[in-house]
């Protein structure tokens, strides 16, 4: 599915309160080996979320590096990064498109339990996700966006939460 297609699909599950507010971006970069690129969601004009080939491989890079000085193997060092990787939220373009791809044929409790932190906040937006589902929801261990469109829908649907951390 081409990108376009699957961004009209994706705005399409938001829920009416916040729909105009959130807006999905890509961009590959043709030039570069495999044609990487970045995947960035806006909330008006403000990019709140930003996620991609070419960053997820500088960071790895990165924490691979800081495994291999305090003596671990390449093997170990990569299989100790790669779950650092998913709890920054950091993820090849490919991976994201291939699960929010997925992400239209889930239930809003499937997309809940996703390990991509993209997929979970899309749940909390979505329109199947109703405001008694949303109230009892807690979103203190989730990532930043989850909780970032937590409590935006909770604003938006008039939900009295506490307010959001700084």
């Amino acid at each position: 599915m081409q990108w376009s297609q699957l961004k009209i699909q994706l705005k399409d599950r938001i829920a009416a309160s916040v729909a105009g507010m959130i807006d999905f971006h890509q961009t590959r970069y043709r030039h570069s080996h495999d044609q990487e690129g970045e995947f960035w969601i806006t909330l008006g004009k403000e990019q709140i979320f930003s996620a991609g080939s070419l960053s997820y491989l500088s960071t790895l890079s990165d924490v691979v590096a800081s495994h291999r000085a305090n003596g671990a193997t390449v093997a170990q060092a990569y299989q100790q990064a790669w779950p650092d990787m998913d709890t920054q939220g950091l993820m090849l373009l490919e991976a994201i498109n291939k699960d929010l791809f997925s992400s239209l044929g889930m239930t809003v409790e499937e997309m809940r339990e996703h390990r991509n932190p993209v997929v979970r906040a899309l749940a909390i937006v979505d329109t199947r996700y109703g405001r008694r589902r949303l109230a009892a929801f807690d979103p203190a261990t989730e990532h930043s966006l989850v909780r970032r469109f937590f409590h935006l829908r909770c604003e938006a649907e008039r939900i009295r939460r506490p307010a959001p951390p700084p």
